[in-house]
């Protein structure tokens, strides 16, 4: 063919495009693929066509770059690419494929195939689905993941007396990093059993006492701080510090408890905040009311028979914790222990800015 004679490749292209849109069915799918994403086989339902024709119609559309497609399954969908309808020509086709669905009443039974997908699954929940299993879902840690970005304040928590790590499967799923503390090796063998079968990667199980050495080093590993033998007061502290049923094994609590202040996150007053109003990290304990069954300090080695809410408070605040709150806790929630008959209490307060260092002294006992 002469040069002059040639036909440019753009006006090819726009007349295979002509072409692609000639047919009404491609048209008419267009129009459905631009209303909702749909499977190859909804889509013959929905036109009337058998599913080999749909198939053939949605690649040559694909080919040309005005479909797109996902594969779920044995399930193909189908969507219009919203690029493609810059194109006049194309979105002049999609408009009266749209047209055409509307008039014959074909776009009103999209809700009838996007109701026959949702079928399958009311029928099989209606049946009662599984039988209830007690206590925490196995896939908690996934929840607690799903509501970490809620909270403001996630970088660091400690758990003072893991014991066997139970607690760890709630903290490490929310926390960036977490340090669990207890003096015993025997318990913290457990806890890393059940951090190997967990996947609790950012735990560091440390050897220790609450005021010992141990737990500020890891502190300032887990802050990033250079200086291993920095104090959490400079280095910045635990945005919260847990102790569950930990106090009452402590020969000192109000010791036990200025420890555990002393690992949280000091305030940082803001222009508009006096010392005392700010806060700082938070410690939860949770620990017994006080009781009357000695049997505990023989099968638990507990030292004290739990404390009133007043001591638990006085504690608290006298070793610097503010906006201090207490709870009772529903007996529902406290296991198949031996303690489980006992009322259990949750103490929540913050660091306050007036905190000072923790120097090893003990303030008295309860």
């Amino acid at each position: 063919m002469a040069d002059g004679l040639a036909q440019p490749a753009e006006a090819i292209a726009r007349c295979e495009l002509y072409r692609l849109l000639a047919d009404p069915v491609r048209v008419r799918l267009l129009g459905l693929a631009a209303a909702e994403e749909l499977a190859v086989g909804e889509l013959a339902e929905l036109l009337r066509e058998g599913q080999p024709k749909i198939s053939r119609h949605a690649a040559a559309l694909r080919e040309a770059g005005i479909l797109l497609a996902r594969r779920q399954g044995t399930w193909t969908l189908l969507r219009l690419d919203p690029r493609a309808t810059t194109d006049p020509v194309i979105d002049d086709a999609v408009r009266a494929g749209q047209r055409a669905c509307a008039a014959d009443g074909t776009l009103a039974r999209i809700e009838e195939v996007l109701a026959a997908r949702d079928a399958e699954t009311r029928e099989f929940f209606a049946r009662g689905g599984r039988p209830l299993r007690p206590g925490p879902p196995s896939e908690l840690a996934a929840y607690l993941a799903a509501l970490a970005p809620l909270l403001p304040h996630r970088r660091l928590a400690i758990d003072a007396g893991t014991g066997d790590g139970a607690l760890l499967e709630v903290l490490s799923p929310v926390f960036d990093r977490v340090v669990a503390l207890d003096r015993a090796g025997a318990q913290l063998q457990l806890a890393a059993e059940r951090m190997r079968r967990r996947s609790l990667e950012n735990v560091e199980l440390v050897c220790g006492e609450l005021d010992g050495p141990e737990v500020r080093e890891a502190v300032a590993r887990a802050l990033g701080d250079a200086r291993p033998e920095a104090d959490p007061a400079l280095s910045g502290g635990a945005d919260v510090v847990f102790a569950a049923r930990v106090l009452h094994h402590a020969p000192q609590p109000a010791r036990a408890m200025r420890a555990l202040v002393e690992l949280a996150r000091p305030a940082s007053p803001g222009p508009g905040d006096d010392a005392q109003g700010a806060r700082g990290g938070a410690v939860c304990v949770l620990d017994y009311e006080a009781h009357h069954d000695p049997t505990l300090r023989e099968q638990e080695a507990d030292v004290w028979l739990g404390f009133t809410p007043a001591e638990l408070r006085r504690l608290a605040e006298e070793a610097g914790l503010s906006g201090v709150e207490i709870r009772r806790l529903p007996s529902a929630w406290q296991g198949e222990g031996p303690d489980r008959h006992l009322v259990w209490q949750l103490l929540v307060g913050w660091r306050s800015a007036r905190t000072g260092a923790f120097n090893g002294e003990g303030k008295g006992t309860p």
